[in-house]
């Protein structure tokens, strides 16, 4: 067993897919596939079973790859230590996020601040073209934000992918709709939405509505906790990022469902991290890397 095979299945185990797994790890499908099946070789027993839907543990598996995950995340944690505490990082650093990343970058900050005390920071908590302008007018300096495909390329700015995804549909569990996989225009239009005030929320419903009618709005807020509420209470639905669902605490996501919306087409939507060009520190890299070892091992993509 070596360092690679502990990564590739941990990645593997993470994402469920053996090509989406490789295009992380930005190797070739056939090198993870034999390098797993190497290592299950070596290990006597079988630690994914390959199917047409994806690749998932096996029973006999799921403890050896929870211990795999454990290794690897140490391994890594080791690796961006000692990588990071031969600079010496220290003054302010202003950063923003997407409501659903809070609590990731908070745990990344204690951590950069237990091996770096001369870093002090700011943190804010704002949509994604906000935190875009913040950063163009010297307001923010590192900002976590979802950018749609056309967007990629900001002039005068650097953007660092951490993961792809999409706008979806969130209705609560109690819902009669939460057992279906997709939802018709028709019954898209018959609920209530309880709105994050984002650009990219505000694009998709106006691009829903000239493509199907208008949806009836129950409230838009900048405040997290009141989606959170309505949603819970079963008083409304909501539209957001397929990520900021695979980021939420356990309970929470398990009282919701993601759904798509049947004949509506979006353009992907690329998260990560922006900043000027032209005033990168060495500490953005830090966070930008501690914050993909969170997002990695942290679990949010791996149920």
């Amino acid at each position: 067993m070596n360092i690679d095979q502990l990564s590739y299945v941990v990645e593997v185990a993470r994402v469920n897919s053996l090509a989406e797994a490789a295009g992380n790890l930005h190797i070739t499908q056939s090198a993870v596939s034999q390098a797993i099946t190497s290592l299950e070789h070596e290990l006597g027993l079988k630690l994914f079973k390959r199917s047409r839907l994806g690749t998932f543990p096996t029973a006999e598996g799921q403890s050896l790859i929870k211990k795999m995950t454990e290794a690897a995340r140490m391994i890594q944690e080791i690796r961006l230590e000692a990588e990071h505490r031969t600079q010496m990082l220290n003054g302010e650093l202003r950063l923003a996020t997407m409501p659903a990343e809070m609590a990731a970058l908070v745990k990344v900050i204690s951590l950069l601040r237990s091996e770096h005390p001369g870093l002090q920071f700011e943190i804010s908590e704002k949509g994604s073209k906000e935190i875009i302008s913040d950063i163009r007018h010297d307001l923010v300096d590192l900002g976590f934000v979802g950018l749609p495909e056309s967007m990629l390329h900001q002039e005068g700015l650097a953007f660092e992918a951490v993961y792809t995804g999409k706008l979806m549909i969130a209705v609560p569990r109690i819902s009669p709709l939460a057992a279906r996989k997709s939802l018709t225009s028709e019954e898209v239009r018959g609920q209530w939405f309880a709105l994050y005030k984002d650009d990219y929320v505000e694009a998709y419903i106006k691009e829903f509505t000239r493509q199907f009618g208008p949806v009836q709005v129950l409230f838009k807020t900048n405040n997290g906790g009141a989606v959170q509420s309505a949603l819970q209470e079963g008083l409304a639905v909501t539209v957001g990022h397929d990520y900021s669902f695979y980021s939420l605490g356990g309970p929470l996501r398990d009282n919701l469902v993601m759904l798509d919306v049947e004949g509506f087409v979006q353009e992907p939507v690329h998260f990560g991290w922006i900043w000027s060009e032209s005033r990168k520190r060495p500490a953005y890299q830090y966070i930008i890397d501690r914050f993909k070892h969170e997002s990695r091992f942290g679990g949010w993509r791996s149920q």
